[in-house]
């Protein structure tokens, strides 16, 4: 048998037994179905590897942490909140997941439940810090992770993307293959941070060059739309007389870039042929995306579990200072971008 170790992780179990973290997480916790074949060589793999559970040392009782997310029809979070689930089974936590929407009554909700004890950590993402989550978490001291936006504190702090970066070398990588006339497709308001960081890097990479992002070239999909959105502006912008199009496309996120490619073939255009597309994020459906997206990728898997972690040093230290963690966002080149074709840049 192995020398027990703790940096033996739910991975390394996973992998001896060549099943998923997932199964391996249900047979520890107790939580879902799980066949007797994976069960056995589970238990195979965690006897040789000496693999022990980690537990929660919080007087006996289970911990919780909440996560707060925005729409879930957005593949993005659901990959951030397995990770989170995994890692929090892995130490014996538990976790309630809280959806935001637009109403404000849903955010004064959330309010009343963590004012109640409900979680010892929150896991916020998908929105600002909304009004009355600050003073929450700062009368209750619980600790409090952001997400994809720049938090640092007392019992606060963030993992996040450089996103202006991001957006700068996604540009450059399509300048690199000709095109000078790219547009911008957010989601949301562009003053945001989110989508005005990878604005912005846009524009940087373009003045750079000695281009511009012209103001006919930088869409806005309507708020709470994804993949349609993208479908409907690219559509009223083709449906314009004689209008001049951009050679290329950055998109805010992967779901929209795959509904302006279905805007372009809708209209008879074929990308990357006569326009080329490229998103953020990497989600599932990118690799399979026609054509398969050019991305910026996010490890959000390993920022679910990296949260969990941080969370807990918090939990068990509650005067340590916040800490603030960026994460890596390589390219992922796929087909939808191309080189350029200039006669295909007018409709």
């Amino acid at each position: 048998m192995a020398k027990a170790s703790s940096r033996v992780t739910l991975a390394d179990v996973a992998r001896r037994a060549n099943v998923s973290i997932t199964s391996v997480s249900r047979l520890i916790n107790n939580s879902g179905p799980i066949n007797e074949e994976t069960r056995k060589r589970i238990n195979a793999a965690i006897t040789e590897l000496g693999f022990e559970p980690r537990r929660s040392q919080s007087k006996g009782l289970e911990q919780t942490i909440a996560v707060i997310t925005g729409d879930l029809l957005n593949a993005y979070f659901p990959e951030i909140i397995r990770g989170v689930q995994e890692e929090a089974d892995s130490y014996g936590m538990l976790t309630i997941l809280f959806t935001l929407t637009d109403a404000p009554q849903r955010q004064q909700q959330i309010l009343q439940k963590l004012s109640k004890h409900v979680a010892d950590a929150v896991i916020l993402m998908g929105s600002p810090i909304f009004p009355g989550l600050a003073e929450v978490q700062s009368r209750r001291r619980i600790p409090m992770l952001v997400i994809n936006r720049r938090a640092l504190g007392p019992a606060l702090s963030s993992i996040t993307v450089d996103f202006e970066n991001a957006g700068y070398r996604i540009t450059q990588h399509l300048m690199m293959l000709g095109h000078t006339r790219i547009g911008f497709v957010s989601n949301s308001d562009p003053d945001l941070d989110i989508s005005a960081a990878r604005r912005k890097g846009v524009e940087l990479a373009l003045q750079e060059a000695g281009h511009c992002l012209r103001p006919e070239w930088s869409l806005v999909c309507p708020p709470g739309q994804e993949m349609d959105g993208g479908y409907h502006v690219i559509s009223a912008l083709l449906a314009q007389p004689k209008a001049e199009l951009p050679t290329a496309f950055v998109c805010f996120n992967d779901a929209i870039a795959v509904g302006v490619e279905h805007g372009l073939r809708t209209a008879g255009l074929r990308v990357p042929e006569n326009l080329s597309v490229v998103g953020f994020d990497d989600i599932a459906i990118a690799a399979h995306a026609s054509p398969p997206l050019t991305t910026i990728s996010q490890p959000k898997y390993r920022m679910g579990m990296t949260a969990v972690q941080m969370l807990r040093k918090m939990i068990h230290d509650p005067d340590a200072p916040g800490d603030s963690i960026m994460t890596e966002s390589p390219l992922i080149v796929r087909e939808s971008s191309g080189r350029c074709l200039e006669h295909a840049s007018t409709y």
